[in-house]
């Protein structure tokens, strides 16, 4: 007879990690709602939702490769969702550089043309001559062309790129190659993901020097850390239940980063209040 103690280490805990799971990829869901509202990333640490999709790929990869039906269903959600961000904060990101390179050429047209006025005419048709020259665009001489244009690809775009191209990499070499084994797939896989979600659970303290210099935890998603923080306790029962050190290693470590994180939390509390919607849109200058 199947005792209590079997049943919810092998199916009450992964269940229940794969609900929290989900909750955890949709954790920055309303952040970046209120955060496309304001056109704004602010504070809001986009850094994480690249690791998360790399996470996502990782993880149903080797679902396929165990035949881990809760691993799977833990991650297909995570992947729609987030690509879901990473759209949202590539959008975001563009929309601040545009603004700001709008707000400089604006300011580069009124600062010629008011030199341009307290000049003579034959002094202001010479440095009328010379910019037409070298700043203006060709064929309209009411907007100049500064040296250095909006970058074609985001931070962030370029950060989702590498983890893509990453996991394409490991992927096709893994399946491509006749002679790796199944055992041999999974400890390729297994090791990657591992890298991957370490990355993942360690990314909102690449803000640490952040929070020590503002004395603001404004950067850490809290309800992504106490998901995160939640989510990792349940794989880690699972994982020494069925003995799989490739799930109880990054889980076990991401517990840990959970708590270092709500340690930081503590001592640098956000002023007004925690919630998340209101504290993760400060104004990006003010963190960078």
């Amino acid at each position: 007879m199947t005792s209590a103690a079997f049943i919810a280490e092998h199916y009450a805990c992964p269940t229940i990690g794969a609900i929290l799971s989900t909750l955890t990829f949709s954790a920055p869901i309303q952040s970046l709602k209120s955060c496309t509202r304001n056109g704004s990333l602010g504070a809001l640490n986009p850094t994480p939702w690249a690791f998360m999709t790399g996470n996502c790929i990782g993880w149903l990869a080797y679902s396929y490769v165990t035949l881990d039906l809760f691993v799977f269903l833990a991650n297909a959600p995570g992947l729609v969702i987030s690509i879901w961000l990473n759209i949202g904060a590539m959008k975001l990101q563009y929309y601040e550089e545009m603004i700001r390179y709008s707000s400089v050429q604006v300011t580069e047209v009124v600062r010629t043309r008011v030199a341009g006025t307290e000049e003579d005419n034959n002094d202001n048709e010479l440095e009328s001559a010379e910019i037409n020259e070298d700043n203006y665009a060709a064929g309209n001489e009411d907007t100049i062309c500064l040296p250095h244009s909006p970058p074609s690809l985001t931070s962030h775009e370029w950060k989702v790129l590498q983890i893509l191209i990453v996991w394409m990499v490991i992927l096709s070499t893994t399946n491509l190659i006749p002679s790796i084994d199944t055992a041999h797939m999974k400890f390729v896989i297994g090791v990657a993901v591992n890298m991957n979600l370490i990355f993942f659970y360690a990314a909102p303290l690449s803000s640490v020097v952040t929070i020590l210099r503002s004395k603001t935890s404004a950067s850490i998603h809290h309800r992504t850390m106490i998901m995160m923080s939640l989510n990792a306790f349940f794989w880690c029962v699972y994982s020494l239940a069925i003995r799989d050190y490739y799930i109880l290693l990054p889980n076990g470590i991401g517990l840990v980063l959970g708590l270092v994180q709500m340690m930081l939390c503590a001592l640098y509390p956000i002023a007004g209040g925690d919630d998340d919607d209101t504290h993760q849109n400060t104004n990006l200058t003010e963190v960078v």
